[in-house]
């Protein structure tokens, strides 16, 4: 064996209660953020900024110096190049707010790189994110059970309630503030309150899925004691799962990756730990399950890649053939499952979304060849796409986005920030693909951590191709959290005591 670094001291300058406190605040409000990630983006962000401005604060008060932050050489000229494309947008108003989550990045990567002091936190952190990820499978499943709402089958032309809005396919999600998941629940709600009173009717409608609100008169849902006859419901049922995000591709993006950590920490469970691999098998399948339900070709694909990547990296010879079976049988029942739930082979160009694309690209490569430097700044499509002849807005009248990180970032903020972008994704790969074998030889916690972060960033690349990961919230959060875990792990191999989990 290659001798072993020479470990070095915790770089903490002081050790008071203070310091001690401050840093049990900062880690609980990192586990919260763990804890809300796949539940909630608002929760998550307020949990990590708190953490942030504790860390800064504690960084000022006790006079610490900063550790070394690799990979910020990169991520500091996306975020430059980024900002100067918005201050030269088309339209400069609906860019600059989508800086704050390209900032955000740098900020994520340091409170984790700078505040996680040992193996263990990061080891509790990981458990938690698992953990809660497997809770939305879990609710995922009790939205299949208990339904969404209550679907509109059929609503009688020109009666009040047409009137006001409700259409055939709409789903009924709460009357007067009252959530309504049954007939008996929309009874209840309607007759709470006097029948000419006006209350808020919340809906969801079309695929994806907008949330909509209308009002209308509670009595108008009643015909005495019974609901009206003009309308026709019946129970919903997702139609493809949503589980807490309330969109499935927002969902499978951000659960890929996910289930690839806890394949990693299965594989990398010692043998004779079979109560700890049956767990992380059970959080593998349940997380697995849910993207699976999302129907989602491009995230199925990233996490099969990923597990497969974890395989030869970790399994043992003899193993490697009963699980090479199991992902060619789950990659036989992904194909043969989106085929029969959305009619769709797994590329297929017949799909109005995989048509929509093909025109996104297209038009996105023209821009970035029209503006190369600095693009045409981000969101500014939505105001100028007819002025630049955009055919998937013309031709499907949705308004969205390229549906690739590489055309988006070349179009909006031009072949600088993504060769930037680039940069940072090749250094940050190498880096995680070192650390590997280091990790191997310390700990075979943090090698599975590790194995797990590097194939679910592959995982995260995969669909990036023909999704804009960039643009969703959770995605960037967990992909930078992420980022600042393994940069903490590598400074850990270096410090005396910091790696505590075997």
């Amino acid at each position: 064996m290659p001798p072993q670094p020479q470990a070095q001291p915790d770089a903490r300058v002081h050790d008071t209660p203070i310091t001690r406190f401050s840093a049990v605040a900062i880690f609980l409000f990192c586990a919260l953020f763990a804890i809300l990630l796949p539940w909630s983006i608002r929760g998550a962000r307020y949990a990590w900024i708190i953490a942030f401005c504790l860390w800064l604060a504690d960084l000022i008060v006790e006079r610490k110096r900063l550790r070394p932050q690799p990979l910020a050489l990169p991520l500091l000229a996306y975020i430059v190049l980024s900002g100067i494309s918005c201050a030269l947008s088309y339209e400069p108003y609906l860019s600059w707010p989508h800086m704050k989550l390209v900032c955000w990045t740098a900020l994520i990567a340091t409170l984790f790189a700078q505040s996680l002091a040992r193996l263990s936190q990061i080891r509790a952190l990981m458990l938690l994110l698992l953990l809660s990820a497997t809770a939305v499978a879990g609710f995922t499943a009790w939205q299949y059970v208990r339904g969404i709402g209550l679907r509109v089958t059929d609503v009688v032309y020109l009666s009040p309630l047409h009137l006001a809005g409700l259409r055939p396919g709409d789903i009924l999600v709460s009357v007067g503030g009252r959530s309504v998941r049954s007939q008996e629940d929309l009874l209840h709600s309607a007759t709470a309150v006097p029948g000419p009173t006006l209350v808020p009717v919340r809906f969801l409608r079309s695929f994806p899925v907008r949330r909509k609100e209308t009002f209308a008169r509670a009595e108008d849902f009643l015909v005495g004691t019974a609901i009206t006859p003009t309308l026709t419901l019946a129970k919903a049922r997702p139609l493809r799962a949503q589980g807490t995000l309330g969109h499935p591709g927002r969902l499978a993006e951000l659960l890929a990756p996910v289930a690839c950590l806890a394949w990693a920490l299965m594989l990398g469970s010692p043998p004779r730990h079979r109560p700890t691999q049956l767990v992380f098998a059970v959080m593998f399948l349940a997380i697995t399950a849910v993207v699976f339900a999302t129907q989602s070709r491009a995230p199925l694909s990233g996490l099969l890649l990923g597990c497969a990547i974890a395989l030869f990296l970790m399994a043992p010879q003899r193993m490697r053939l009963w699980l090479i079976a199991a992902l060619v049988l789950f990659a036989l029942g992904a194909g043969l499952w989106i085929q029969h739930t959305r009619g769709l082979k797994w590329v297929d160009l017949r799909d109005p979304g995989t048509q929509y694309r093909l025109a996104m690209w297209q038009d996105g490569t023209r821009l970035a060849m029209q503006h190369p430097f600095f693009g045409i700044g981000m969101e500014s499509i939505q105001n100028r796409w007819p002025e630049w002849n955009l055919q998937g807005f013309a031709r499907f009248h949705q308004f969205w986005n390229f549906h690739s990180d590489m055309v988006q970032l070349a179009a909006e903020r031009g072949l600088l920030a993504l060769a930037a972008w680039l940069w940072f994704v090749v250094a940050y790969l190498t880096y995680l693909w070192r650390l590997l074998p280091r990790m191997r030889r310390r700990t075979r916690f943090g090698w599975a951590v590790a194995t797990g972060i590097f194939t679910g960033c592959i995982a995260i690349l995969v669909t990036s191709l023909v999704e804009s990961s960039l643009g969703d919230d959770n995605l960037v959060l967990l992909l930078f959290f992420s980022v600042g875990v393994t940069i903490a792990m590598e400074r850990m191999l270096h410090e005396r005591g910091a790696i505590d989990v075997q």
